[in-house]
């Protein structure tokens, strides 16, 4: 990596850029040009996000924000249980292996908050 890349990558760490990669030694995407807002509950295993909450922020058109996210989802092997998009929400479920998470992507001024919360149903 030369001087010029290196510098790059520490503005966009210092501005809390997200590439639209997954969350830090987990198998969950981030969703691509939102900024994570918190990180609660996080519960790791095996490079695998066993339990958390994760929020983040950023703009776009709700529902493609939210197709998109699903598809980057099962590009990770998560599978496409439920979804619905009504108004300025979409919430659905996805399912890999035992786990299961739940999406709630909201749209307030063309703002879109991005509410990931990954369980082990009980």
């Amino acid at each position: 990596m030369n001087k010029m890349q290196s510098a790059l990558v520490v503005l966009c760490l210092a501005a809390g850029c997200s590439g639209g990669g997954v969350y830090p030694d987990s198998d969950v995407v981030e969703p691509s040009g939102f900024e994570l807002k918190i990180a609660k509950g996080m519960q790791m295993s095996e490079n695998s996000l066993q339990a958390g909450t994760l929020e983040y922020e950023g703009a776009g058109e709700l529902n493609a924000v939210f197709r998109a996210y699903i598809d980057a989802m099962k590009g990770h092997g998560w599978a496409h249980h439920a979804s619905e998009v009504a108004g300025d929400k979409a919430t659905g479920t996805l399912r890999k292996g035992v786990r299961s998470c739940a999406l709630t992507f909201t749209n307030t001024n063309g703002r879109i908050r991005a509410v990931i919360t990954v369980a082990v149903p009980k």
